[in-house]
Formats: C-alpha cells, sequence, structure tokens
C-alpha cells in the first residue's frame, strides 16, 4: 500500500512540474511575442516612378510613435539585395522618404519598410512599388467611363450622358471626335438604336427600333477624368438624335445599306465629315465614300458632291489631322485589311480633290493629282485609325485596330511620313473583347495621357478609355 502511494505521488509530481513547464513557457512566449502596430507607418503614394533627371523615387510617409522608434529598415524585394537602416535622428512626420534606382535595378521591384522600436518590437511592413522601365512606352490603360448607352449590371465606372433617355441611343459605336472650336468638340457615332436596345450576349450587335446610320453629340468637357460629358445632340422634332449622313437602310446586300462616319475635321471655319456608304457588310462592300459639311456649327449638314472616294480608293476611310495650314489625312482602303497611305491639303482645298497631294515614299515627295502615287506608310492590316500630333512627346500618335493581333495599336513617328515606330499594345481584346475603334480626343494632343474613345462589340456601345505614356529616355542620360 505504501508503496503504491509513492508511485502515485511520483506521477503527480511529474505532472505537475509538466504542466508548470507549459505553463511558464506559455507566459515566456506571450510576454516575449513582439507587439505589431498595425497602422505605424502611413504612406501619401505606394507606386512610385523614378524621377527622370535624378533616377530617385520619393514619398512622405508619417509614424505615429514616432518616440518609440530605434531605426527605420529598408529592404528591397526583387533584382540585388539591398538593406538600409535610417536612425530615428533623422526621421520625423512627416518623412520625406528616397531612394535612388541603380542600372541593376529590375524593371519592377519593391521597397519594403518596417520600425523598429527601441523595446525591439516591429511594426507592420509596408511595401512600395517601383516602376523603374526605361525609353518609351505605355505605363498603364484603362477605361474611365461609359460614353452611350446605359449601365450594365457589375460596372462600377462613371456613366455621365443616360443616352438613351435623353436622346433615344441604347446602342451605338465609333465615336470620332474633332475640334470644332475653342472648348467645343463634335463626336460622330455610327449606326445607332433606340432606348428599347438590350445588349445581347448570345447576339452582339446593333438591335431595337429607331435605327439610324449615324447621329452627332457635341461636348464642351475638358475634365476628362470623371468622363466625357455631352452638352447635347442633334435632334429631331421629338427631341431624339437624328441622323446626319443618308442611310438607305437596304439590308439586302445589293443597295444603300448605311452611310459609315470615318473622320471628321473643321477646315476654314466649315465642319466636314468623311464617310463610307455600305452595300453590304459581307466583305465590307462599300458603294462609295464621300463627305458632307456643316456651315452652322453642326445644326444642319450638306452633301459634297463633288468630293467622292470609289469603292477600292486608297483613301475610302481614314482619318484627319490639321497641321501647319494642312489637313493631313491618312487613309484606307474600306474595311480592316489595308495598308495606310498618306495625302495633305490646303485648309481651303478641302472640297478640291485635284489639289490633294499624295506621299511618295519612292521619290520623296508630295505628288498632286493621283490618289495611286500614295505609297504605304505603315505596312500593316489597319482598321478604325485617328492620329494626333502630340506636342509635349514632339511624335505623331496613330492608333487603330488590328485583327491579327486582336488589339487597339498603337504607333509613333517623329515625321508623319515615317518611319513608324513599331507597335504598341493600347488595348489588348483579352481584357476588352470585341473591340474596335480609337478616336483619340483633342485634349490629347498636349500632355502625357491619350484619351481616346473605344467600342465594344458587346455591349454596342461607346468608352472613354486613357493611356499614360512615359518617355523615360535612357537609364545613362
Amino acid at each position: 500500500m505504501n508503496v503504491e502511494k509513492n508511485k502515485n505521488y511520483r506521477i503527480f509530481i511529474a505532472f505537475s512540474i509538466i504542466a508548470l513547464s507549459v505553463s511558464f513557457c506559455g507566459k515566456e512566449e506571450g510576454r516575449n511575442k513582439p507587439y505589431i502596430p498595425i497602422d505605424e507607418i502611413s504612406v501619401a503614394e505606394t507606386d512610385l516612378i523614378p524621377d527622370k533627371k535624378t533616377k530617385t523615387v520619393s514619398t512622405l510617409l508619417e509614424f505615429k510613435n514616432l518616440d518609440n522608434i530605434d531605426y527605420l529598415i529598408v529592404n528591397k524585394s526583387g533584382g540585388e539585395s539591398y538593406s538600409e537602416k535610417i536612425s530615428r535622428s533623422v526621421l520625423s512626420s512627416p518623412y520625406l522618404f528616397k531612394y535612388t534606382v541603380r542600372a541593376s535595378d529590375p524593371h519592377f521591384f519593391k521597397l519594403l519598410l518596417k520600425a523598429v522600436y527601441r523595446d525591439g518590437n516591429v511594426s507592420k511592413e509596408i511595401s512600395l512599388s517601383i516602376d523603374n522601365r526605361w525609353g518609351f512606352f505605355i505605363r498603364n490603360v484603362m477605361r474611365i467611363a461609359r460614353v452611350t448607352g446605359a449601365q450594365m449590371s457589375g460596372e462600377t465606372f462613371p456613366s455621365p450622358n443616360n443616352t438613351p433617355l435623353k436622346w433615344n441611343v441604347g446602342g451605338t459605336d465609333l465615336g470620332i471626335i474633332w475640334e470644332m472650336g475653342p472648348d467645343k468638340y463634335g463626336i460622330f457615332f455610327g449606326d445607332t438604336f433606340g432606348r428599347d436596345f438590350k445588349p445581347n450576349p448570345t447576339n452582339p450587335g446593333p438591335n431595337g427600333c429607331c435605327w439610324r446610320s449615324n447621329v452627332l453629340a457635341f461636348s464642351e468637357d475638358k475634365n476628362l477624368d470623371d468622363g466625357l460629358t455631352f452638352r447635347s445632340m442633334v435632334t429631331d422634332a421629338r427631341g431624339d438624335a437624328r441622323e446626319i449622313i443618308h442611310g438607305g437602310k437596304d439590308t439586302s446586300g445589293n443597295g444603300d445599306w448605311t452611310s459609315i462616319p470615318s473622320a471628321a475635321i473643321r477646315a476654314n471655319g466649315i465642319d466636314y465629315v468623311h464617310y463610307f456608304n455600305i452595300r453590304n457588310w459581307t466583305g465590307w462592300i462599300t458603294n462609295y465614300s464621300g463627305m458632307y459639311k456643316s456651315m452652322d456649327n453642326g445644326q444642319t449638314w450638306e452633301k459634297c458632291d463633288g468630293i467622292t472616294f470609289s469603292s477600292d480608293s486608297p483613301f475610302g476611310q481614314g482619318g484627319y489631322f490639321k497641321k501647319d495650314g494642312y489637313v493631313y489625312m491618312i487613309g484606307t482602303q474600306t474595311g480592316r485589311d489595308s495598308k495606310a497611305a498618306l495625302a495633305r491639303f490646303l485648309e481651303s482645298d478641302i472640297e478640291n480633290r485635284d489639289q490633294y497631294e499624295y506621299w511618295n515614299g519612292s521619290s520623296g515627295e508630295w505628288k498632286k493629282g493621283d490618289e495611286n502615287l500614295a505609297t504605304i506608310i505603315i505596312n500593316d492590316k489597319v482598321g478604325e485609325l485617328s492620329f494626333i500630333y502630340n506636342e509635349t512627346f514632339n511624335k505623331w500618335f496613330i492608333a487603330y485596330f488590328n485583327g491579327d493581333r486582336y488589339n487597339i495599336t498603337m504607333r509613333t513617328a517623329k515625321q508623319l511620313t515615317g518611319p513608324w515606330s513599331e507597335p504598341y499594345e493600347l488595348a489588348a481584346g483579352k481584357d476588352y473583347p470585341q473591340l474596335y475603334g480609337s478616336y483619340f480626343h483633342p485634349l490629347s494632343e498636349t500632355g502625357e495621357n491619350l484619351y481616346f474613345l473605344m467600342s465594344m462589340w458587346m455591349p454596342y456601345n461607346v468608352f472613354l478609355m486613357k493611356a499614360e505614356i512615359a518617355d523615360m529616355g535612357s537609364f545613362q542620360d
């Protein structure tokens, strides 16, 4: 009996020691576990770009417990190993943090910052993302807003115009925009349908009532980062957007199907729109291309009877840009599979085809009178184009739909006659399915942002896009 009691006593003591040990370890572990303030460091910007001249990135830091900090530690994720300690003696709140990028740093890397306290505790880490690309490139592309039609479920970007309710425009495309005067812009749209239009994923494209081959809106909006707002549209007696260029609506494929605008410009105080008249969309067969004009700021339009381009003209479709007294026209055959050629004319000669001049790259001269003298300046499949000269970059920009790459392609050139750069991707079909059309807003002629109107076949409407352009030169510059 005594032996059994002694054995039980020894077991009790052993378990008690284990329990105390576990309890003691738990208390020590809890006592030594670092306290991590989740909001010790706040940062003004986390996406940083080096200054082109100094090669330095910077952002403001704020600290909540600055007096308790021993130092700030900076590490790098990506590229060569890097670590830096910034002592409390030089820190302030706010504190301008700087890092000078190195030639060996990769295109993209992160700087990881955390505060180490006097008691050994460490704050939550914050991450700064560095975009360290050099040269000329597109930094970012985004869809800013819907321009036409009704918002679909799940859309979160702005839609300032409510075109179905105001002007009976539920579905439309294109959005060819030009400057009519100071702070006033005209915007031509293509085949347009009424407020009963419903986007149909199984059969995208036009549907519904009130088919108009084209309609015209006006805008005085110069702040595009919250969307493109219309001031008005050209309307009929009911207040519905009315057709500008006549289209026959003969869908047999053997007559006058519809008339589609492709370019617009103000020349000599008159507004002009270039268009093509479709016979059959299968094969994109046209009857001709032509021009309308307005002498009352876009309210009424009449056909320019003396301006006609044949169905196989290299200028059956195209874009305009006005510079140095000339109107320049980059043209293609109608469709999306043709290469691009270049013409020019004085503003006063826009209705005089005999005075058009065509760039002949073989001779390096402008040739007058015969459009077939125009040689290729862009050897690619070019559809629905627009082009501008950007004064900030001192470059020409062209954007167009390319079916082979299934994207909106951008190219640049120092001279309009070329050579043109290799293609950049301005918008990808994988991100914006069934995209087409790419029409620069005139506000893109200065600054580092390109604003353009882009169509999507589903939901058959137009959206405002923004591309941020960078020309960082060389790291060694």
